[in-house]
Parts: C-alpha cells; structure tokens; sequence
C-alpha cells in the first residue's frame, strides 16, 4: 500500500582524513538507526564516492539527513534529490541495502543528475545491483 514518504537521494565522499575501514561502521550503524526509525534505503559504495537513498517518515528523514551532512566521515555531501511521495518503499524490507561497486562504476552517472532524473536513474539500474 502506498505511503507518504520524506525519499532522500544523495552523493558524497570519503573524506580524505577517514580511513576505508569506516565503511562496514556506517553500515552497522545506518541498519541500527534505520530500522529503529522506519527508515529504508541503499548505500552504495566504490572505494571513494557513496551514493545513499532514504524513505520513511518525513522528520525523521530530515533529521537523518541534517546528521549524516555533517559526518566528518563524509566530504562534498551533495543532496540530488529529497521530496515528499506517496509511493511503495523502493527497499520494503532492507533498512540499509549495500552495495560495493566495482569496475564499470554506475556512480558516475547517477552522482552527475539532478531531481527526477536522478531518482529515473537509481530506479533503474537497481535491478542490476549485486547487493551484499
């Protein structure tokens, strides 16, 4: 059944100063977060640049994105998109899927789009992703 939800997509990096070995830590710590919020989404990592989508309750979507802007494990946080839908969840039941992109790098592409473009693009290719 659809559903009002706050669906945030964004882009940023690894800061120079954080280590890659950070990564499994802000997963473990997104599923905790997300799942005791109602939050669902997908984190997709290539060794540099993260890609991460968001659903669920509109202040707490907002909050989250407040917190996760100021993660000094983060660098250039790049809101692409961030609008209130009446929709199905993408990730009904991932409170954080994850993906480690490797070779031909989709990021690419999606991190250059802005708006409904953007979310067109993560619809699609998510079919393709090899989630972990």
């Amino acid at each position: 059944m659809p559903q009002k939800l706050q669906c945030c997509l964004y882009h940023s990096e690894l800061d120079p100063e954080a280590l890659v070995v950070c990564v499994p830590d802000i997963l473990k710590e997104a599923r905790r977060f997300n799942k005791a919020h109602q939050i669902t989404g997908l984190l997709m990592f290539d060794g540099h640049r993260f890609a991460q989508y968001i659903e669920g309750p509109p202040d707490i979507v907002e909050l989250l994105i407040d917190k996760l802007y100021n993660d000094p494990r983060h660098a250039n946080f790049t809101q692409q998109y961030n609008a209130l839908r009446t929709c199905d969840r993408l990730f009904p039941s991932w409170s954080m899927a994850y993906v480690l992109l490797e070779g031909d790098n989709p990021l690419r592409v999606i991190t250059s789009l802005r708006g409904d473009l953007a979310m067109k693009k993560l619809e699609k290719m998510v079919p393709d992703l090899n989630f972990d």
